[in-house]
């Protein structure tokens, strides 16, 4: 007989006893009359009894659990073996549940419901001593891995990021969202089967078979995706696309700023959102108040945006008016530097719990407050997150709520658009499809509520292409900015006879706020930006255009842990706090021109680049470098992080 192997658990939640909401202590275990044996006068028993260490029930527990964790986190070195736990965590104990009939000669009666193989009517074992009670109990090894798995991988201990249906239950109830099933012309990932070298059929066909975000889809999505989402980093996948993957349409918008954020080109960045902004020879941090879109002196149409620099309790700049979106970046296109004023270095401190006024005193020594303000300001937001326009429930007592749109950190985050993953291959989306806000019982009896963000797992795929293939045929069912840019993309990689696409890796994945990295922006728009239009240009006519995401951070990357999901705020001015003005508000989108002065009549504030003035926050010739903490192959562009003039992108082809 091959020989076995331990695993130690090295850290468990189990308790021997717990405090129920009445606040009373009970044992974690079955109640006396359900341990008691006695046979009624039928002379049935039915009782439950503690399986002893050793018993085959709980030795082939203790061998499922091993197995299944050894094929989940296990390397190669370890397949091939035989492992079993050395014992179950600390204070879970197995019970099993016995039933059975004794005749009068004191013989057991033959059982004529016997799903146990044996003589009892019924012989089921259940894991006791998960922290909410005996009431939460486990019916299965497969039942409590998803449990086991998070006590040996988050080093966090939040039972937020457990995924095992007690911690998180998942019994969604989504708006059906009906998938349009069509023709050929549905093929997955933006190309036709036949289209590209190299390529089979099951890496690009689409089935046709309808698909909903129904209750029925959300139960589903409950058994098929609790392993995945109980790994904080790496999300398990499939090799090539089946005809098994059916993805969902994106569901129309419902509010009319989100259907101006689903198109292409229209505006960059969003009201609410954190964002750097040029000062002329310096670079500050900002919240952008408002946006609109205007026609220029030479009757071009182009987006402005209204920014309020970040600062401390004691005094705010004046708000300025940005007309190109080359003097911003997104928050996390950069790393924020360390404060000014060394003693605030030390560690420790945040924006809340500084004391402004000995800032401004210098007891701190020599600085720039302002800037530390908004340094401090930022990683604060950067921690936050924030739900808005919640949707109707589909019943009143649905427990769950749902969401249009969420801010996580810096960012504004809409259902229906792509979003960049912390896991999988580092250039994974999930197109959202849903932001689900379920309560949770805390242990101690403290409510609280768990974030889900259920979506289509996409990575993006490259194969060979030349002139005798077909056109692609789009997918259709991807947002339509994706589209866009990927067509961009494609008539720029054409030329080293490379085409890519989104290839659907899971459909109908459970998410955490900490497995997102923020949201997804187009390399046809945003590279140009981050890059500098020189080099961009010249990286269009080599044929080669990187993911943006590529040259961002992630959310949480300078101020939370990566398996940290943040503090939620009520309101995104919450978020900010002091560091904006009191009393200001975050304004709409206007999509034309007919509002041209709308910010400088409402709000009478200086045009940042009529001006070109205001105090420094960082000098580009004297600290740059550790502004932007630039790494040694970004370094070499740091002199395009300056004024580059408008944001126009000209067809690829034509460079």
């Amino acid at each position: 007989m091959a020989p076995f192997y331990f695993i130690y658990i090295g850290r468990s939640d189990g308790q021997l006893r717990i405090v129920t909401k009445s606040k009373k202590r009970e044992l974690n275990q079955p109640t006396d009359l359900q341990l008691d044996k006695t046979p009624d006068k039928k002379g049935v028993s039915d009782y439950y009894t503690k399986l002893v260490n050793g018993s085959p029930k709980e030795v082939d527990w203790k061998r499922k659990l091993a197995g299944m964790l050894i094929r989940e986190i296990g390397g190669k070195e370890h397949q091939g073996k035989n492992y079993i736990l050395a014992a179950l965590p600390d204070n879970y104990r197995l019970y099993e549940h016995l039933k059975y009939t004794t005749t009068d000669n004191g013989a057991l009666q033959k059982s004529t419901n016997n799903h146990a193989k044996g003589p009892t009517d019924r012989q089921d074992a259940y894991l006791y001593g998960h922290p909410l009670g005996r009431k939460k109990r486990y019916r299965s090894p497969a039942d409590f891995f998803p449990h086991l798995l998070w006590l040996v991988t988050d080093e966090a201990g939040d039972p937020g990021n457990c995924a095992c249906k007690v911690c998180s239950p998942e019994e969604f109830q989504v708006e059906d969202v009906g998938v349009e099933g069509s023709s050929a012309a549905q093929k997955l990932d933006g190309l036709d089967s036949t289209t590209a070298a190299g390529a089979t059929p099951n890496d690009f066909a689409t089935p046709t078979k309808r698909a909903s975000f129904s209750k029925e889809v959300g139960k589903a999505l409950s058994k098929s995706s609790t392993t995945q989402a109980s790994s904080p980093r790496g999300l398990t996948t499939q090799s090539n696309a089946t005809p098994e993957l059916t993805p969902l349409s994106v569901r129309p918008p419902v509010h009319p700023e989100q259907d101006i954020d689903c198109r292409y080109g229209v505006f960059l960045f969003r009201p609410g959102e954190l964002i750097w902004f040029s000062r002329g020879t310096a670079w500050g941090l900002s919240l952008i108040v408002n946006r609109e879109r205007f026609k220029d002196s030479r009757g071009l149409d182009r987006p402005q945006y209204l920014v309020q620099p970040l600062s401390h309790p004691f005094g705010h700049p004046e708000s300025r008016v940005i007309s190109q979106e080359t003097l911003l970046r997104p928050w996390l296109a950069w790393s924020a530097p360390g404060p000014t004023h060394q003693h605030l270095a030390s560690g420790g401190f945040s924006y809340n719990t500084i004391d402004w006024t000995r800032v401004l005193d210098k007891h701190f020594g020599h600085g720039d407050a302002e800037v530390d303000a908004s340094i401090f300001a930022a990683k604060a937001v950067d921690e936050s997150y924030t739900l808005f326009h919640q949707m109707p429930k589909l019943s009143a007592a649905a427990e769950e709520l749902q969401w249009s749109g969420l801010y996580l950190g810096g960012e504004k985050i809409w259902v229906g658009e792509p979003i960049r993953l912390r896991i999988g291959s580092g250039n994974d989306i999930m197109i959202l499809h849903a932001i689900v806000e379920r309560p949770r019982q805390g242990f101690a009896g403290n409510a609280s509520t768990v974030i889900y963000l259920v979506g289509d797992v996409y990575t993006f795929a490259t194969v060979s292409y030349d002139d005798r293939n077909q056109v692609p045929v789009e997918n259709s069912r991807l947002p339509s900015r994706l589209r866009e840019d990927l067509r961009y993309r494609n008539r720029a990689t054409r030329r080293k006879n490379q085409i890519s696409y989104w290839k659907l890796m899971r459909p109908l994945a459970k998410l955490g706020l900490e497995d997102i990295k923020g949201r997804w922006y187009e390399s046809s728009l945003l590279l140009p930006i981050l890059r500098g239009e020189a080099d961009f240009n010249e990286d269009l006519a080599r044929g080669e255009i990187t993911d943006a995401g590529m040259w961002m951070n992630g959310r949480g990357d300078s101020s939370l842990g990566v398996d940290k999901v943040g503090q939620k705020k009520s309101n995104r001015i919450e978020a900010f706090g002091r560091a904006i003005p009191a009393g200001m508000q975050i304004g709409q989108a206007f999509d034309d021109a007919s509002h041209a002065d709308t910010i400088r009549i409402q709000h009478g504030v200086s045009n940042a680049l009529e001006e070109g003035t205001g105090q420094n926050l960082i000098t580009t010739e004297d600290n740059l470098e550790q502004f932007l903490d630039l790494n040694p192959v970004e370094s070499e562009y740091a002199h395009q992080y300056t004024d580059n003039g408008g944001h126009y992108i000209g067809d690829p082809m034509q460079h």
